[in-house]
């Protein structure tokens, strides 16, 4: 299976313990919010993340799977 390409967006900014472990995700802090732009090995792995982030009580704005031509540029 291939990987899947995701971003996820956040409120605030993530703890450096748990950006330290995404180290396979790009991570752009913008002012109000942190975007992870990345692939991951299957749904397992993205709800683990969803689940790791929800645990740390961080408000998620919006997760979506990147597909094609939006695939290019994590900085959109």
């Amino acid at each position: 299976m291939a990987l899947a390409t995701y971003e996820i967006q956040v409120s605030g900014t993530l703890p450096l313990d748990l950006l330290a472990q995404l180290d396979s995700l790009d991570v752009v802090v913008e002012p109000a919010e942190t975007v992870l732009y990345g692939a991951l090995p299957d749904q397992s792995a993205l709800f683990d993340l969803i689940t790791r982030i929800h645990n740390l009580g961080i408000r998620m704005i919006e997760i979506r799977r990147i597909t094609g031509s939006d695939e290019s540029d994590p900085n959109r």
